[in-house]
């Protein structure tokens, strides 16, 4: 694969660069500061010098071309190609460090959903909305009603969010406009921190409905329209509420527990969003750091004695062969990340010796070739993020299955 030609704009503080050509390049954190690296080598590309501020989270714009940082857990920075230096846009009001999500919308606006912890455990704290425009300035959002009964839950375009009110789910475009109420009968939609989560397309939402932990998996489209539950069984139990749609938006994958409650094991399953059909995808055991291929047709996930001692596998939906991806256990493997061509997986793991937990940032190829460690193991990488590849239009990564 060729080097991308780059772009770089430096200034005394930062120096930011600009892909002008398909390929997968990493940006990821240490103590050192916030850098980017190309997967063919070379060397690390300084976009934030080390500092007294932590970086706990990365947003890329779709295009790549913008990059917005939460530092400190309370302050947002964007980086823009050309920018004289990281513009401050946002600090939060939370008495306590908050929770912030944040999205890019096209043109170049940033959606900034904050979570103010609740001084009660257990509930819900604050959860306010504020948009960063491409032009300056920051706006608060005002889309949701003052008591909520869930977590609110951006869409992958930044436009629209979606939350549970009076035991129903609402969808509230950014724009101002009215929320649309999109169940037809009260639920429990919202339990124990139950998503919304958006399909790919952001024109459908999977949720679970009833009382954890016997709650059912279900969809519906943003209308309100076509919904289907898609674990009816009444005794169907799950305790990781976190749902991965496909790339495509044809299959939905979970963490189903086996034998609740007499075992923490659990199996990684498989529904198809329009049949219902579910489908096991491994034994009973401990999994971690579960991500989809972006052609839809695999997966990668951590198998092992829990987080002590795991092997990240390729697993192929098509001809269900596992391929081993690490050639050793290792500890923490939490998190694992395809590019978005589809030819690296990056992840971050512990070595198994060493017992301060360090996290060093690997890449991989899918079928197991060119393993390596991208950091020292005296670094601590966290967060990581691919940096965004725009593809021909129809493409979605790799073409078939390798």
């Amino acid at each position: 694969m060729m080097r991308p030609s780059v772009a770089v704009f430096t200034t005394g503080l930062m120096a930011f660069s600009l892909t002008t050509a398909q390929a997968a390049d990493l940006s990821f954190v240490t103590p050192e500061g916030l850098f980017r690296l190309g997967t063919e080598g070379g060397d690390r590309q300084t976009l934030l010098p080390e500092g007294d501020r932590l970086v706990n989270a990365l947003a890329w714009s779709r295009d790549g071309e913008r990059l917005a940082v939460v530092q400190n857990y309370g302050d947002v920075y964007r980086l823009e190609p050309g920018g004289d230096a990281p513009q401050l846009v946002f600090t939060s009001d939370c008495q306590r460090p908050p929770t912030l999500d944040l999205a890019w919308q096209s043109g170049g606006d940033l959606v900034i959903l904050q979570r103010c912890p609740s001084p009660i455990a257990g509930e819900l704290g604050q959860v306010k909305l504020f948009l960063s425009p491409a032009s300056g300035g920051l706006t608060p959002l005002d889309v949701a009603p003052a008591t909520l009964e869930s977590d609110m839950y951006l869409a992958p375009d930044g436009r629209q969010v979606a939350y549970v009110a009076g035991q129903h789910i609402f969808v509230a475009a950014l724009d101002g406009s009215r929320p649309r109420r999109i169940t037809q009968t009260p639920g429990t939609y919202g339990a124990a921190g139950s998503p919304l989560a958006w399909s790919p397309d952001g024109t459908r939402l999977a949720f679970y409905e009833g009382n954890y932990p016997f709650q059912r998996l279900n969809v519906v489209r943003i209308d309100g329209s076509d919904r289907r539950v898609l674990t009816p069984a009444p005794n169907f139990q799950i305790y990781r509420s976190r749902v991965l749609w496909s790339p495509d938006g044809r299959y939905i994958a979970f963490f189903q527990p086996v034998n609740p409650p007499f075992s923490n094991q659990e199996v990684v399953a498989l529904v198809n969003v329009n049949t219902a059909e579910t489908q096991v995808l491994t034994r009973p055991g401990f999994y971690d750091a579960l991500s989809w291929a972006p052609n839809s047709q695999q997966l990668v996930l951590a198998s092992g004695a829990q987080t002590g001692a795991q092997i990240l596998f390729r697993l192929d939906l098509v001809d269900q062969e596992f391929t081993p991806l690490t050639t050793q256990p290792l500890q923490n493997i939490l998190d694992s990340q395809w590019s978005s061509t589809g030819d690296w997986i990056a992840f971050t793991a512990t070595p198994p010796d060493d017992a301060l937990g360090t996290l060093v940032l690997h890449q991989v190829r899918p079928d197991g070739t060119d393993l390596r460690s991208l950091t020292r193991i005296d670094e601590y990488v966290y967060p990581f993020a691919w940096v965004p590849v725009s593809l021909a239009p129809g493409t979605q990564g790799l073409s078939e299955a390798p």
